[in-house]
């Protein structure tokens, strides 16, 4: 059995500033909110698997919880280069957007590495222990973080606004916006953005529909709602007080966002 490792989290990236009505703006923020939902998954991930002991039903839920982030991870990356990085591409030029898929690739094997032991832990065949699930998460965000930064500087308004019509990027906002809710689960993928949202900087995101929210938020909640009490946050994007050193500034701090 590996040593138990120190505890160690990882501090959300800084959200940019800027006018969320302004499409181009919008973009590196939007972008920040959701790279920090998956932090704070990974963060969760490992603050609470000192907190569960094999064979409970409280482990079950872990693993459970475990598994959907990882999904709201591939489905995040799906999304990017099936939909929205190759699009960019086109109108930035060749190339612009092949850092972001070489950073997609340097954390691919250790995710997979991850992604494989969870799957191993779930099926029983693999033995629970702390010291080795807590390291393969920490090998995965030490590569995944900086990658997850670096994104956010391809999408900034001013590389943005000389290539891409104003009209036209409202255009595939619009039809991204309705195969990504195609995809979207109320059940298992909703959850994620309020256990590990952002209350402070991103209550706005996703932008969903009030009754679509309560919903969400209430009677399809009580289908795992032992899955969802491993968050950051509570349904409402209220930051726990042990995650609570980790969450973001905004990276202007005089600027405003809204």
């Amino acid at each position: 059995m590996s040593a138990e490792p120190t505890l160690k989290l990882f501090h959300c990236l800084p959200v940019p500033t800027g006018n969320l009505n302004d499409v181009y703006e919008m973009q590196p923020v939007r972008m920040a909110i959701l790279h920090n939902i998956i932090l704070r998954g990974f963060n969760s991930m490992i603050y609470y698997s000192g907190e569960v002991t094999a064979g409970t039903k409280k482990y079950t839920s872990f693993l459970n919880y475990c598994n959907e982030v990882i999904n709201f991870v591939h489905h995040h990356h799906s999304i990017e280069e099936t939909l929205f990085f190759p699009w960019l591409e086109t109108k930035l030029g060749e190339g612009a957007m092949g850092g972001n898929l070489e950073g997609h690739e340097k954390f691919r094997a250790p995710l997979a590495s991850s992604e494989e032991l969870l799957a191993n832990l779930r099926s029983g065949k693999a033995t629970w222990d702390l010291g080795t699930f807590r390291n393969s998460l920490y090998e995965l965000v030490e590569v995944l973080r900086p990658h997850l930064e670096e994104e956010i500087e391809t999408l900034r308004p001013e590389k943005l606004k000389d290539h891409i019509p104003v009209d036209e990027f409202r255009t595939k906002e619009k039809e991204a916006e309705k195969v990504i809710m195609k995809q979207t689960s109320l059940i298992t993928d909703i959850p994620i953005f309020f256990i590990n949202g952002d209350g402070v900087n991103g209550a706005w995101f996703p932008p969903l529909p009030p009754p679509i929210a309560f919903l969400a938020k209430y009677p399809l909640w009580l289908i795992h709602s032992d899955w969802w009490a491993f968050g950051s946050c509570d349904k409402h994007r209220r930051v726990k007080p042990q995650f609570a050193a980790y969450e973001p500034s905004l990276e202007n701090k005089e600027g405003t966002l809204g």
